[in-house]
């Protein structure tokens, strides 16, 4: 009898591919580490009552990272066929060989992660007409909460179904699957030539919860708020932020808090760990095992197990966000920050889900009181925000108040300050939490005094 050759043409699973991988990385010798995905999703979007755009995307892939003489070397593949894989692996070998070895680098066969189910039956027998369904309500149910309301400018549904896996040499192998269901939308609301936009957002990863009249009056009402906005003054005024605007801003300012930041001395927060470096009601937190946060998970991009870390305890900086590499070079180990943008994308740090823990002011009182600007949004965060020094000038929108009532709308102005001074000047912490869209929460908060730039 002859023995059956493999296909070489025959397109792997991602758990083949990581066997197959490791495999020949062990014939080799080479030390060797295999990030793959598998992920589907799907984005509608509607406009004039129809859908302006649908799209169903389906891909796979590896991200190789190969250890050789203390220097890491990466490679990717998304043809997942034996020779192409190969070819992968010769690729991070030969990367490794021309890049400068890393103190501290190293793979690691890390213990369990902790048990959390991000994936449920959320979109199990959730049709695409159900999807639709739902990007068409959003606008329907805009347009008809106000006559102000002109168009919506931009709303939709999108969702994802991600497999992922980590496995080395050294023995770890894991895995992991998540989903999630969103809608958003943007109204644009008009009175008396003034023209405004404003919006909400709804995250899930159960189908059944997503509520499209619900999240489509939100939005009208913080759009329609803005009207009969005024010129803000400028000067130095105690502010009230809000907790979705400033859950903005600390993501913004998070790269402060990566152990590889300090390292290049690209943090001001390097050589202050047990500092105070905030007012005492400010306690930071980030935690990747929120059962509903957007980035959750249950080990990093490493495969190390996820825990709440607090970065700033009632003031003082305890701890920085560490990789496996950074964490080796600062002499601790690491927290499970390791990020990876992709099987494409290279290990970093970063954060996951980021806040700022709730204090015991009712949030309503934390405008008592207030002759001053409540700071409800801002923008141009990639331009106007330095983390490297804790600098920012932003774009904002808000309200102004006198003595604690709010007195109208405020047309488009600027902030500005340095977040560590902003955290120092907190008197009051809401007790309520509020999540932005790009994974962070913060209740409202109270800060004696801030620049504000008028028009």
């Amino acid at each position: 009898m002859t023995r059956m050759e493999p296909d070489r043409t025959e397109q792997l699973t991602i758990e083949a591919a990581r066997s197959h991988l490791l495999t020949r990385a062990g014939e080799r010798g080479v030390a060797l580490e295999v990030f793959a995905q598998r992920q589907s999703s799907t984005s509608v979007q509607a406009f004039g009552g129809e859908v302006s755009e649908f799209k169903l995307a389906n891909r796979q892939g590896v991200g190789l990272r190969a250890l050789v003489g203390g220097a890491w070397g990466y490679s990717f593949s998304e043809n997942l066929s034996r020779p192409a894989l190969d070819r992968a692996l010769d690729s991070a070998v030969e990367n490794a060989e021309l890049a400068a070895p890393e103190r501290g680098a190293a793979l690691v066969a890390w213990g369990e992660p902790p048990a959390l189910d991000l994936y449920g039956e959320g979109l199990s027998g959730v049709t695409v007409e159900q999807k639709v369904g739902v990007a068409l309500a959003l606008e329907s149910a805009a347009k008809g909460a106000d006559a102000r309301v002109t168009s919506v400018a931009y709303g939709g549904y999108q969702d994802g179904d991600v497999h992922g896996l980590i496995a080395n040499t050294q023995g770890l192998e894991r895995q992991d699957a998540q989903l999630y269901a969103m809608q958003y939308v943007y109204p644009l609301v008009s009175e008396d030539g003034q023209t405004k936009m404003s919006g909400d957002w709804q995250f899930t990863r159960e189908f059944t919860e997503l509520d499209p009249t619900r999240t489509a009056l939100s939005a009208v009402e913080k759009a329609t708020r803005l009207l009969g906005a005024k010129p803000a003054p400028s000067g130095t005024f105690p502010v009230v932020f809000g907790g979705e605007c400033l859950a903005e801003l600390l993501m913004l300012f998070s790269p402060m808090f990566s152990g590889r930041m300090v390292e290049e001395g690209k943090s001001p927060l390097a050589g202050r760990l047990g500092d105070s470096i905030a007012s005492p009601l400010v306690t930071l937190v980030d935690d990747a095992t929120l059962p509903r946060g957007l980035s959750s998970r249950a080990f990093d991009a490493e495969g190390c197990p996820s825990a709440p870390l607090t970065l700033v305890d009632a003031g003082r900086l305890s701890a920085f966000m560490h990789n496996q590499d950074t964490a080796a070079r600062a002499g601790t180990v690491s927290t499970g920050h390791a990020s990876r943008q992709g099987y494409q994308g290279t290990v970093s740090v970063g954060p996951s889900n980021l806040f700022l823990r709730a204090g015991e002011t009712p949030t309503a009182q934390v405008t008592a009181g207030l002759t001053g600007v409540r700071v409800t949004g801002v923008s141009g965060g990639h331009a106007g925000a330095n983390p490297i020094t804790g600098d920012f000038s932003l774009e904002a929108e808000g309200f102004w108040f006198e003595g604690g009532t709010e007195q109208h709308p405020l047309e488009v102005f600027t902030v500005a300050g340095n977040i560590l001074d902003v955290l120092a000047g907190i008197d009051a912490v809401g007790d309520e939490l509020e999540w932005s869209n790009s994974s962070a929460g913060a209740p409202a908060v109270r800060v004696g005094a801030l620049g504000i730039g008028g028009s």
